[in-house]
């Protein structure tokens, strides 16, 4: 009973988002807006709740925040790096495979669309928590330096959490 409350509770937040992004309040948008929010909360019901209680663990504000911070510098630093390394045509694409430590699944995705937001670098696949990376280097030991810096730079804040 307390998972269908708290299904309404995401389904009333989702129409009130989908009223202030749409700033329309026609009956036909309510409508739509109600469909959809329903739609959505009826999908991500197994999603986000096992049989017992609410199943997401989301991590702290604190690590996030640290996270965005790192995610921002990381982005910065490699975007310099890129933009010269293209410049004098000084980089050769190749796939390695990093194992990640972290088993949640959401900590896996964030991970993974910070490798793809950092320039030079890609996730291609996720397999568990196998992610498969292309990336863009030119030093001899490239596949272990890709490693350690997912590692060092990402995934190293999760696990100290």
């Amino acid at each position: 009973m307390i998972n269908i409350t708290k299904n309404n509770k995401l389904f009333f937040i989702l129409l009130i988002f989908w009223m202030l992004f749409t700033f329309n309040f026609s009956y036909l948008n309510l409508i739509a807006g109600t469909a959809v929010c329903f739609i959505i909360t009826r999908l991500s019901y197994a999603i986000l709740y096992n049989k017992k209680r609410y199943s997401l663990k989301i991590p702290r504000i604190k690590v996030m925040i640290k996270y965005f911070f790192n995610l921002m510098l990381e982005i910065y630093k490699s975007s310099f790096s890129y933009m010269i390394r293209i410049i004098k045509k000084d980089c050769e694409p190749f796939i390695v495979e990093v194992e990640l430590k972290v088993k949640d699944p959401l900590v896996i995705t964030i991970i993974s669309n910070s490798i793809t937001l950092t320039p030079g670098t890609l996730t291609v696949d996720i397999n568990d928590n196998k992610l498969t990376v292309l990336a863009l280097k030119n030093c001899d030991d490239r596949e272990m330096v890709v490693r350690t810096e997912i590692k060092e730079k990402f995934e190293k804040i999760f696990i100290k959490a």
